[in-house]
């Protein structure tokens, strides 16, 4: 059965009176499993929302500057609640169940979380958990972890920019995990996690991503193949590895787009599909943000240094002034680049 959020994107914008508020869908092959809306309301408006139609989910926003919120309120099934202590970084969980109403009538600026029970619910079950019921969170709660959450996602909402699915797979994972473990109204233990992937759970996720670096790695996947679920193979993944799966995925891409730039006569632009990124423009932003420089600059530069290394004076030997200069003139990540496997 298909379900998902229906109040996000321009519908939600335009209950606060604002007629364009960007939005990034998290879909699945048969739901909608969150949504995320970026909306900015440069006056606020005098009179409350109109109720919308009750749906099974929670909206949860996100403030992003301190408003002059002295005359906020809220109303839930029907009973009114004054809430002025509202700043940057304060959250409210809403059940779209009660038909929320809010008077926001000053400027605001805020990341819409909008997430469906089954969306949560499916999370607990994964990782064995007690089901949502109630979300316990009072109105204007300061949520450093909502946060930066929000002012993550916020650049890839507002510029409609294309993410990784690998990326969106485990931002969800974080952002049910936080909402499950911090606001279910069941008391719920977090225990300690020290345990990691077992060597041949191991040995198999590495041939996975090896197999597919260059196309759409996805967590679930992964996950089945270890014969875990999604939630316990993250948890696994960074005790064994040390990071998170989308970052360790994007530094074997840039090692492998390394060797590429600096062996082979493929163009920047091939060399970003190559190595599994939507275009070269993706590929380029996520180069110079590891690497501190973009790919061509970078291909020029040590291009042109390792044809130096490569032609020594005839008196001197070629080996030795290679082993003397490389730790001088190359750069630490240039000696995993000698073979294109996963170690």
């Amino acid at each position: 059965m298909r379900y998902g959020p229906r109040l996000f994107g321009n519908q939600l914008g335009q209950a606060f009176g604002v007629a364009e508020a960007p939005s990034l869908v998290l879909r699945s092959d048969n739901a909608t499993l969150a949504a995320i809306t970026y909306v900015k309301s440069p006056t606020g408006q005098p009179d409350p929302t109109k109720p919308q139609a009750s749906e099974k989910g929670f909206t949860i926003p996100v403030h992003l500057v301190q408003p002059d919120s002295l005359n906020w309120g809220s109303w839930v099934d029907g009973r009114y609640t004054h809430t002025p202590a509202w700043g940057r970084g304060s959250i409210g969980i809403f059940d779209m169940e009660s038909r929320p109403q809010v008077l926001r009538d000053t400027p605001f600026e805020v990341i819409h979380f909008n997430i469906p029970r089954a969306t949560l619910n499916a999370f607990t079950e994964e990782a064995e958990l007690p089901m949502v019921g109630h979300l316990r969170c009072p109105e204007s709660h300061l949520d450093l972890v909502f946060y930066h959450l929000a002012e993550m996602i916020r650049p890839h909402v507002c510029q409609r920019l294309e993410l990784p699915g690998l990326f969106l797979d485990e931002y969800l994972q974080m952002l049910c995990g936080h909402v499950v473990l911090t606001y279910s109204a069941l008391p719920l233990t977090r225990q300690p996690y020290r345990g990691g992937l077992a060597p041949w759970q191991k040995r198999r996720t590495l041939e996975c991503l090896e197999q597919n670096l260059s196309g759409d790695v996805r967590l679930k996947r992964l996950a089945a193949e270890c014969g875990v679920s999604a939630s316990y193979f993250c948890r696994c993944f960074r005790v064994t590895f040390g990071t998170s799966l989308h970052k360790f995925v994007m530094n074997k891409r840039i090692e492998r787009a390394q060797q590429l730039l600096l062996h082979s006569r493929l163009s920047v632009a091939e060399i970003a599909l190559e190595v599994g990124f939507s275009d070269q423009a993706a590929f380029s932003r996520t180069f110079a943000a590891n690497l501190g420089t973009p790919p061509a600059r970078w291909r020029k530069e040590y291009s042109v240094r390792i044809r130096g290394l490569e032609s020594p004076p005839t008196n001197v030997d070629r080996a030795s002034i290679f082993d003397e200069s490389r730790n001088s003139l190359l750069p630490p990540y240039l000696s995993r680049i000698t073979s294109p496997t996963f170690r």
